[in-house]
């Protein structure tokens, strides 16, 4: 009897340590449940007609507004922050676990778990969007393509308002407080000072109200914007040729505060309109144009016209060189100058790096729908056109 009973508990006992031994680590749970959920977010938003679309309208604007907020009380880019800080405490984490003997297991399912949110916060806050609406169907706008005449005429259109923007700006009152800093810009010689009038607080809140301002004629734009961030150091980003990014960790666009001065209202504007939804780049250089140039501040104005020359102009050179040629003449000298040195800014980081970043930014947009790659850019000329012949 006691013998048999015995044997029992030691039957009960070996059927407990097994089953804890066949149970899964939680973190393991969490892991797969967070890879779970971030494929079927692609899978629905590639291949389930209109998910994309009611997803960025009725979930991603919940994030936008409360992530968005959030990230938005901090006057730094909370991104590029984070993109420092954890590999470094990951790393002193790691020497400090080692150099006391203890296992470092745990810190490797930590960062796992990490890994696997931060995947799946790019598919909520990004990847679905690729396959939202586009700006151009949501507001009646169609791509024209292969059209000379009205090529030639937009630039005309561009040249000239560049002209007059020259000579508006340069009669703005100047005051130290409102103009960027411009030293780490200037590459030949110094440039006139009234070129970079900023009125009210700066660029962040200017680049908000254009963005707000533009929202008010194309419904799909209206809505809450964070302000745009210069990243603290650059560098980086100008060696990879990059002039902007929009983060969707933490819902916040970054600009490259390196650049030439003419490309910062533009790009912190792009960067901008992906919040809105709106991932294809042809698109968000559009937005950004409507942005500018409808903005009441001259900076901005000049900021969209000057991009658009270039996008155009370089249109125009593939097709008509002489009409380019005789364009790009009569801009006027200081926008010349500004064009000739954004190149040289740009001419020292053609590396390796920027080689590489330029073919996986292809790859990656070629992934999510876009077969144009990083060609995807310039098609913002077949929108411009677009907008020029409906509103000109």
């Amino acid at each position: 009897m006691n013998s048999r009973n015995k044997r029992k508990s030691e039957t009960n006992i070996l059927s407990k340590d097994s089953a804890k031994q066949k149970k899964i680590p939680v973190w393991l749970v969490v892991v797969l449940l967070l890879n779970a959920l971030c494929i079927v977010l692609s899978l629905l938003a590639k291949n389930v007609r209109g998910f994309a679309p009611w997803y960025s309208r009725n979930i991603y604007t919940i994030f936008q507004g409360s992530v968005g907020r959030l990230s938005g009380l901090f006057a730094f880019s909370l991104s590029e922050f984070l993109l420092y800080a954890l590999p470094i405490v990951f790393i002193v984490v790691l020497i400090a676990m080692l150099i006391k003997k203890r296992r470092p297991a745990p810190l490797f399912k930590l960062a796992a778990i990490i890994i696997s949110a931060l995947l799946l916060l790019y598919q909520a806050n990004c990847g679905v969007n690729y396959y939202n609406t586009s700006f151009a169907e949501t507001e009646g706008f169609t791509r024209i393509s292969n059209d000379k005449e009205l090529l030639i005429e937009f630039c005309e259109y561009i040249v000239d308002r560049i002209n007059e923007n020259s000579v508006a700006v340069s009669k703005e009152v100047v005051s130290s407080s409102s103009v960027w800093d411009k030293s780490q810009y200037d590459l030949t010689a110094p440039y006139d000072q009234t070129l970079f009038y900023m009125s009210g607080t700066g660029l962040p809140d200017e680049a908000v109200q254009s963005m707000e301002r533009v929202g008010t004629i194309y419904k799909s734009l209206g809505g809450y914007y964070p302000h745009p961030k210069g990243l603290v150091y650059s560098r980086p980003f100008s060696n990879m040729g990059v002039t902007g990014i929009y983060s969707p960790f933490t819902i916040e666009a970054n600009y490259n505060s390196e650049m030439t001065p003419y490309n910062l209202p533009f790009t912190a504007c792009h960067e901008l309109s992906h919040l809105k939804g709106y991932m294809n780049e042809s698109e968000a250089n559009f937005i950004a144009f409507l942005a500018c140039v409808n903005s009441d501040n001259l900076a901005f104005q000049r900021s969209g016209y000057m991009l658009a020359w270039v996008y155009a102009g370089n249109q125009l050179y593939k097709v008509d060189r002489n009409t380019f040629n005789e364009l790009r003449t009569s801009l006027p000298e200081d926008a010349k100058k500004e064009f000739d040195d954004n190149n040289l800014f740009w001419d020292k980081y053609e590396t390796k790096a920027s080689e590489v970043q330029d073919t996986i930014n292809d790859e990656y947009l070629k992934e999510h729908g876009i077969p144009e790659g990083i060609q995807s850019y310039n098609l913002v000329v077949e929108l411009m056109l677009s907008w020029y012949a409906q509103n000109i």
